[in-house]
């Protein structure tokens, strides 16, 4: 097989990028977190353990800005090496650009762990106004080239929340499977209600063949609050029956702020 055959299969496509600092990259459909090759990041707060020798500078500054320079681009990676957590480390593009040299460039991150082959011809990432590298050290903090406007603004007291890379993200929740699941269980629910409510007509107080109220609760805080409460008021059943019907209400309340709080943080 051909040289630039075996290039082009060891490199990959990295479909919406997610980064957690400065010098760290996940893929769509990636079950983890991989490092760029090459450069060092300031390390978000609490990440830099005693005794090592940790990049100075904003790590929300440089999240921000490497976040900026993959946004709307093609970007495409190769593995090159694998660190000693496990972890992937690659050498990634965005528009044929290498994000590495882009960060130095930047100032948001320095050149460690590896040697780059940077160059010149940084104009595809950095805005026309930006001067090449001066040859001086790079520093975190430097403002020597001016950033393309797809960079995340870095503005006083609007700094995003560090989160950390072992969390799963919201893209890769099987987001079908959870609706089928919520149908089910709002549906059983929905049943049990209908069911208690008829053996309550056929039996009276006896509770022996009824349908404990701990396992009607169970089934909402199961996902089945909807069903329950459509059950409860269109069934006339169970309305005014305390303290069952708050501890209904309650539940509902908890899922409703759960998924307010997703959407929020989705957004």
């Amino acid at each position: 097989m051909p040289l630039l055959t075996l290039i082009a299969a060891a490199s990959f496509a990295c479909a919406n990028p997610r980064h957690h600092d400065g010098d760290a990259i996940r893929c769509a459909g990636d079950q983890g977190s991989m490092r760029l090759h090459g450069i060092d990041a300031p390390e978000m707060p609490g990440a830099c353990r005693p005794g090592r020798d940790c990049t100075p500078g904003d790590p929300y500054a440089a999240r921000n800005t490497l976040a900026g320079l993959t946004r709307g681009r093609n970007v495409r990676c190769e593995q090159v090496d694998t660190d000693h957590y496990g972890r992937k480390i690659v050498s990634c593009e965005a528009d044929g650009q290498d994000l590495g040299c882009a960060m130095i460039a930047s100032g948001h991150a320095v050149e460690r762990y590896g040697n780059l082959n940077c160059g010149g011809g940084l104009a595809g990432i950095f805005g026309n106004s930006a001067a090449e590298p001066t040859g001086e050290p790079t520093r975190p903090g430097r403002t020597d080239h001016v950033l393309s406007a797809r960079p995340v603004p870095d503005e006083p007291g609007t700094k995003l929340a560090y989160v950390p890379e072992d969390i799963p993200q919201l893209r890769d929740v099987p987001w079908r499977f959870v609706a089928l699941y919520l149908l089910a269980m709002n549906l059983v629910a929905y049943i049990a209600f209908a069911i208690d409510k008829r053996r309550a007509a056929q039996f009276g107080r006896h509770r022996v063949r009824r349908i404990p109220e701990s396992t009607l609760l169970g089934l909402a805080a199961l996902g089945g609050s909807i069903g329950a409460i459509a059950a409860q008021q269109r069934l006339r059943h169970k309305t005014s029956k305390q303290p069952f019907a708050m501890r209904l209400l309650a539940i509902a309340g908890l899922q409703v702020g759960v998924v307010a709080g997703i959407m929020y943080f989705a957004a």
